[in-house]
């Protein structure tokens, strides 16, 4: 159906014979046109019909507590002191694996002169602002970067390369070893961190062994900050090839001539890692508390922290019943954002609701976040996070029912930015959907 078929409808629905069907509305439906959205979406398309708002009647906020780590191409380390969230913490496990091209190793000849642990940097915290970022997330920078205590040891035990690794697990280290224990002082605008290990890590290397055998008898490492560094994480870009172990080394030819080489290993792409987080949340209003009631304030956090759910079902009942046929031209949910951390807030909100099967799934407004608008970005000038759910809602009142939904951070597993979204207790402030429809 074309615009100027809505438009005609949206006209035809404001004549007096729809007004007065329409009194028994909900109090939040307004009885006239409307061009919500044009300033929202592509200018090229408008949205004239009945507007109405519907407003969460639960919410509340809870703990992550299954979130898998496990293998993804972006991750974080370090440790946080957050005013509002208490403190994180993040530490790397990761498998020593060969290059891809690479069957087997044999390093029995070969003289190791040094190795090199690099980790490609992908944003400081609390520091640097995301290279791609619009101006409003930018923040100072310290000059002076971050000084944080590395520490590198071996595991106990090889990773299992097919298990899937959740936030909260952990892996027992060989506490004998100790590659690397030192400070590192990380700018804003370094690429990588550059770690010299030490010599004892060259027996690690020493292998003559098929791929699949190198990787088990590495067993992998436990790569950590400590806690006495600077408060700060760092997040790492493990899909770069320049996150790696090199092995610098030469070899003594027959000739008497010495070659020498590099052979890099894989951290990141190539070899099994996840990363295990803490929470902390003492001295804050979260303290001690396993779900916080949403009537004053949600939360959304990273790093496996909280999570928020909405439940709009009383509101979408109500619309339900006194308008069984009506189509959703446009929608959006719009997500106030309390005072306390207007000046820093993360990148993206993603909203995921339950199927059909009970199964959780993104809402089909943010499978394409490119392509129909979705944007679950922050809106500086209106002081809410919004996004786009025309789709969602028109299967929602297609069933009559609202399971819930869920809101997550988009980079949970690599940033170390959270937020504060105003609750439900008072509507002036209050989450909201508000759409426009015709029937």
């Amino acid at each position: 159906m074309t615009h100027g078929t809505f438009a005609r409808l949206a006209y035809k629905l404001a004549s007096a014979a729809i007004a007065l069907l329409l009194t028994a509305a909900l109090t939040a439906c307004e009885d006239e046109e409307s061009s919500l959205g044009i300033a929202l979406v592509d200018p090229s398309t408008l949205y004239e019909g009945l507007t109405c708002t519907l407003y969460p009647d639960a919410a509340w906020s809870k703990p992550e507590d299954s979130l898998q780590t496990s293998n993804y191409s972006l991750g974080i380390i370090g440790n946080l002191d957050d005013p509002v969230f208490g403190k994180w913490g993040a530490v790397l496990y990761s498998q020593i694996a060969l290059p891809t091209s690479s069957n087997s190793i044999n390093f029995d000849s070969v003289i190791i002169d040094s190795v090199v642990l690099t980790l490609t940097k992908y944003r400081l915290y609390p520091d640097q602002p995301f290279s791609q970022a619009p101006p409003r997330f930018s923040r100072p920078l310290r000059s002076g970067g971050c000084n944080f205590h590395f520490e590198v040891k071996q595991l106990a035990d090889s990773m299992d390369s097919k298990k899937k690794y959740y936030s909260t697990d952990e892996l027992p280290v060989d506490e004998s070893t100790l590659f690397f224990d030192g400070v590192v002082n990380v700018k804003s605008y370094d690429t990588v961190v550059r770690l010299l290990l030490d010599s004892s890590f060259n027996q690690v290397l020493c292998n003559s062994a098929t791929a699949e055998e190198f990787v088990r008898n590495t067993k992998g490492l436990r790569i950590r900050i400590k806690e006495d560094s600077d408060n700060g994480m760092l997040s790492i870009d493990f899909s770069s090839v320049n996150t790696c172990i090199t092995a610098y080394t030469h070899y003594l030819r027959s000739n008497g001539d010495t070659l020498y080489s590099n052979y890099p290993f894989q951290l990141g792409t190539g070899a099994s890692h996840f990363t295990h987080f803490t929470h902390d949340y003492s001295g804050t209003a979260l303290a001690g508390l396993d779900s916080v009631n949403g009537n004053e304030k949600l939360y959304v956090e990273p790093l496996g922290g909280m999570y928020t759910q909405l439940a709009f079902d009383r509101d979408l009942q109500a619309f339900h019943r006194d308008h069984p046929h009506a189509v959703v031209h446009y929608a959006e949910l719009r997500l106030p954002v309390a005072s306390e951390v207007k000046q820093n807030v993360p990148e993206r909100i993603m909203a995921m609701s339950r199927d059909a099967n009970d199964s959780l799934v993104y809402i089909d407004d943010a499978i394409d976040l490119y392509t129909i608008g979705y944007d679950g970005t922050y809106h500086e000038e209106q002081g809410y996070f919004r996004m786009r759910v025309t789709q969602h809602l028109q299967g929602l009142l297609r069933e009559g029912q609202d399971r819930g939904l869920m809101l997550l951070l988009d980079a949970r597993r690599h940033t170390a930015v959270g937020t504060v979204i105003n609750g439900i207790g008072d509507t002036a402030t209050s989450p909201r959907i508000t759409f426009v429809y015709s029937e």
